[in-house]
């Protein structure tokens, strides 16, 4: 059997340097408790690292940011996640004297950068997103100028302004964004946009569409939040209808059932899955058909 995994994989830069400021945090502040405001990444595996390394994570699903505060001890130092968060995060914990360190990826920055200077310039804001996703939260915090496009549900915002800016989430496919954007512009002719898929995520949906038409099975692998993981899932249940495609978050999840009579199997990644986990799980791929 030959087992491939489809290249880039591993970090990609946004969360290598999440990850790494956090370590750097705590390694630079060995006796005071630092705590991780919400799920740096969306993967579970690294979250178990780092809490191996005392940095605490506070999440509840559901709950606001601005609400999880309250449960921070004082003294603590607060790491702020990769996808952005609300300018009133920053307030909170600045009026209860919270230091913290912002790890905000620079892509999702940028397009903060964007959606805030369309709104200066007197402009309505249409971001395609997913609802309650961190970083469309964060988006649509900006201004009640800035209208959620729900992916799920595809409805195109009834706005006054002629010419919005059309802008996205960063960790959905360049293709589906494509057609939203064409939907949008369908109804508003005169918008604007500005493409803001990540690089690393388009680069990781090439990789997958470039695997081999006789792919037999596709791990995906990544966390169970993973916005960018679950669309290479769709991807790959779209683009390869012959494959088992198969969400898995490390080599535990890989079963000797799924791999018999198989010839090639391949490994799809998000953004971030640490490199180690294909790595293992290509092992585990690897012992269990020879």
């Amino acid at each position: 059997m030959e087992v491939i995994i489809a290249k880039p994989y591993g970090y990609c830069a946004g969360v290598a340097n999440a990850i790494s400021l956090a370590y750097k945090t705590k390694e630079s502040n060995p006796n005071r408790k630092i705590v991780i405001l919400g799920m740096l990444i969306h993967n579970e595996d690294s979250l178990l690292e780092l809490k191996k390394a005392e940095i605490e994570t506070i999440y509840q699903k559901g709950k606001d940011l601005l609400e999880l505060i309250d449960e921070i001890e004082d003294g603590s130092i607060v790491i702020l996640t990769a996808h952005g968060h609300k300018k009133e995060v920053e307030n909170r914990l600045s009026a209860r004297n919270l230091e913290f360190v912002d790890t905000t990826c620079p892509f999702v920055t940028l397009t903060f950068s964007e959606i805030a200077k369309s709104i200066k310039e007197g402009h309505d804001v249409i971001y395609i997103g997913k609802e309650n996703h961190p970083e469309a939260t964060a988006a649509l915090s900006i201004s009640s100028r800035v209208h959620l496009l729900d992916v799920s549900k595809q409805i195109i915002p009834e706005i006054k302004d002629e010419s919005p800016l059309i802008i996205n989430q960063t960790t959905f496919s360049h293709y589906e964004i494509e057609r939203l954007i064409n939907l949008v512009k369908d109804k508003y002719p005169k918008a604007k946009v500005f493409k803001s898929v990540c690089d690393a995520s388009t680069r990781r949906q090439e990789a997958l569409l470039s695997l081999p038409k006789e792919t037999q099975l596709i791990y995906i692998v990544g966390g169970k939040n993973s916005n960018n993981a679950k669309t290479l899932f769709d991807m790959a249940k779209e683009h390869f209808p012959s494959a088992k495609v198969i969400a898995i978050q490390n080599q535990d999840d890989v079963k000797e059932k799924d791999l018999k009579g198989l010839n090639l199997v391949a490994i799809s990644s998000g953004a971030s899955t640490p490199k180690a986990i294909s790595e293992a799980i290509k092992v585990k791929i690897e012992s269990l058909v020879n």
